[in-house]
Order: structure tokens, then C-alpha cells, then sequence
């Protein structure tokens, strides 16, 4: 997203100074031809750094082709008779404040205000300090453009860290899904080595014996089918009881153990404060349900971080009787009703709500910032293979 948002930059102020080089001929300029070589040298050089060497500002090449180009407008500056090549030092002032750290930044913007005055000063023909003092107070326009970049800077690294952090969360999750699957996989391959291995095993060794059987002792070769079909139906059902087990089981060894990880993972990799108020039934869900209500969960917080820019949260489910309520609000950007539009996160969402019977609103009237994710889910007997 950073290099996005610089690429954009790179193309905004390249067409700035394309536009600003025909303004040099309005104001009377005493060096004309020397400015306009100097002003077409240094959009060469910013056409070269940003398109053809694709220079990383960040790195020492970087900062010394910056210093370079200070040079230059300094240059320009002493020349040019009027405010227009202030532009050029502003923009450059704002990309090393976006791209260095403070200690960087402040001394190469108060280097390039003390450039700007000694170069109006040169450029006006070395007037007298009272002449000249209409410059000075120009100083707020430097601190304007070094704050707003200071603040873009943040915003953009913030956003940044937030796109980082929501991909740890997703890595997590399926990781967590994957271990879950994997152990069910292996319980359940322990389950019918358990049953089905055991009774095939001793059915294979009593047909043998029926077969011997056969030819000297008919009756007792009868008995012993007998014994083998209860053996087959005994292996039969706890094959049924396991798959039953299997089906019914649920997700998370402990729902809101589950609930309050993915919490405490959110808050550490993302800084974000979750206020919470869990009062969930024990055994009151079934795996459908935990599943429904974890996906949401989910998905809540990473809009809410990704889209809305929320850095706080409140989240609530409760089992009252036959009702599960879950809500989970941020302070975020919100939405406007009129402008409400689903994703495919919530739109899945709300499909695996009403799925299993429950309804799904997301709280927005009258919201200019903020926005809440409502479900309610009745106490029904639901599980996979239903779903």
C-alpha cells in the first residue's frame, strides 16, 4: 500500500512541475533563461529518480540525492524573483519528512527554510532585512507542509501495520482450522482402527473356522455364524455411534476459551482495545453455531480495522433461555445507510446466520462514525450435516 500511495505522489508532483514552469514567464525575471534551465534540470532529475532509476528515498543514495536536489533549488531559488519555486522546496521538504525519521527530517527542513531566505534575499538583490521581512513569517507555510506530511507518514504506516497484522491473524487462523482438522482426522482414523479393524479382524478369524467347520460339524458351523453376525452388528454400531460423535462434536475444545484467544491475539498484534462481556451457557451451543458466531467475530474485527480505521472495540454475546445475542460495535469510520454495501465477508456471513436460523443487522441509523454487527440465534438442534 505505501509503495502504491508513492507512486501515486510521484505522478501528482511530476505533473505539478510541468504545470509550474510556464508560470515562470509571468513575473518580470531578470534571468529568465537561466531559470528555466535550472527549473527543466531539476524536473529532469525528478522524471529520472522516480521513473527510470526508481531511486528508494529511504536508503543513503536516497537521502544524498535529496540533499542534491536541495542544492539545486536553492539555486533556483536565488534566481527566481518570485514565489513559485517555493513549490519545489515544499515538496521536497514533505518527502523527506514521509520517508525519514524526525532526527532526519527537522535539520533538512530547517536547512531548506534557511535556504529559502538567503535565496530570496540573493534573488531580490540584497536588500536590507526590513525590505525583506515579509519572507520571514512564510515559515508557517514549512510547518504546515512538515506537519502534514508528518501526519500522512503515521497514517500511512499505521494502515500499513494493520494490513501486516490482519495477515497474521488470517495465517493464525487457518493454521488453528488446520490443527483442528488434522486432529479430528487422526481421532477418527483411531476410531474405526478401534472398531471396525477389531470386528473385521475377529469376524475373518471365525469365518475360517466356519469353513472348517463346514464339512465335519454343520451345527456348531451355524452357532459360530451367529456369534459372527452379532460381532458384525455390535462393529456396525459403534461405527454409527462414532460418526454420530464425530458429527456432534464441536470445533473448539472450549468455545470461549477459543473467543477470548483470538482476542488477546487481536489486541498484541494490532494495538486495538476490545472491551468484552462473555456470558455464554456451557454446552448451550452446538458446532454450527460456534462456528457461525467465531466466523463473525472474525470478520468483524478485521473490517472494522481494515475499512473503519477503529482502534476500540465493544463485544457481547450472551445465551438468555432459547437466544444467543452477539454484538460487536467499533469506533470506526461507520457507514451511511444510504451507502450501505456488503462485502463478500458479510455477505457470507449473513448467509451462514440465516442458514441456521438466525437473523443478522448491522447497526448504522443515525451513525456517522461507528458500526455494530448484530445476530441472534435460536437454540436448535443443529450440527455439520444439517448445514
Amino acid at each position: 500500500m505505501e509503495q502504491t500511495f508513492e507512486k501515486n505522489m510521484s505522478h501528482f508532483f511530476t505533473g505539478v512541475f510541468l504545470v509550474l514552469i510556464p508560470l515562470f514567464i509571468l513575473d518580470r525575471q531578470h534571468h529568465l533563461e537561466l531559470l528555466y534551465t535550472l527549473v527543466g534540470f531539476y524536473t529532469f532529475l525528478q522524471i529520472v529518480r522516480d521513473y527510470i532509476w526508481k531511486l528508494s528515498l529511504e536508503d543513503t543514495k536516497g537521502i544524498l540525492f535529496l540533499c542534491f536536489q536541495l542544492l539545486i533549488v536553492s539555486i533556483i531559488i536565488s534566481v527566481d524573483q518570485s514565489f513559485i519555486s517555493q513549490v519545489y522546496l515544499l515538496v521536497l521538504i514533505g518527502e523527506v519528512v514521509f520517508h525519514h525519521p524526525l532526527k532526519v527530517s527537522i535539520p533538512f527542513a530547517a536547512t531548506g527554510y534557511i535556504t529559502f531566505v538567503v535565496g530570496k534575499w540573493i534573488a531580490f538583490g540584497f536588500p536590507s532585512f526590513q525590505e525583506i521581512s515579509f519572507i520571514i513569517p512564510r515559515i508557517t507555510e514549512f510547518l504546515v507542509v512538515f506537519l502534514f506530511s508528518y501526519m500522512v507518514s503515521k497514517s500511512v504506516k499505521q494502515k500499513q501495520m494493520l494490513e501486516e497484522a490482519y495477515e497474521k491473524i488470517k495465517a493464525s487462523s487457518l493454521k488453528l482450522e488446520e490443527n483442528v482438522i488434522i486432529s479430528e482426522r487422526r481421532r477418527f482414523a483411531r476410531e474405526m482402527h478401534d472398531t471396525i479393524g477389531h470386528s473385521f479382524s475377529t469376524s475373518l478369524i471365525g469365518l475360517q473356522a466356519v469353513i472348517a467347520l463346514l464339512e465335519t460339524n454343520k451345527a456348531e458351523a451355524k452357532e459360530m455364524l451367529q456369534k459372527i453376525r452379532g460381532n458384525l452388528d455390535k462393529g456396525l454400531q459403534e461405527v454409527r455411534q462414532s460418526v454420530h460423535y464425530l458429527q456432534e462434536s464441536h470445533f473448539f475444545i472450549d468455545f470461549e476459551t477459543a473467543v477470548r484467544a483470538l482476542l488477546n491475539e487481536t489486541v498484541e498484534q494490532t494495538s486495538v482495545i476490545i472491551d468484552q462481556d462473555l456470558q455464554i451457557e456451557e454446552e448451550w451451543m452446538k458446532p454450527a453455531q460456534e462456528i457461525v458466531i467465531y466466523r463473525a467475530l472474525q470478520e468483524g474485527l478485521n473490517n472494522g480495522i481494515r475499512h473503519g480505521g477503529a482502534d476500540r472495540f465493544f463485544l457481547s454475546i450472551k445465551t438468555e433461555e432459547n437466544l444467543l445475542h452477539f454484538r460487536l460495535e467499533d469506533n470506526g469510520s461507520g457507514i451511511e445507510k444510504t451507502k450501505v454495501e456488503k462485502g463478500f465477508g458479510l455477505t457470507a456471513m449473513e448467509e451462514r446466520v440465516k442458514e441456521i436460523g438466525g437473523s443478522f443487522q448491522m447497526d448504522y441509523d443515525n451513525r456517522r462514525t461507528g458500526l455494530a454487527l448484530i445476530i441472534v440465534l435460536p437454540r436448535e438442534q443443529v450440527n455439520f450435516g444439517e448445514m
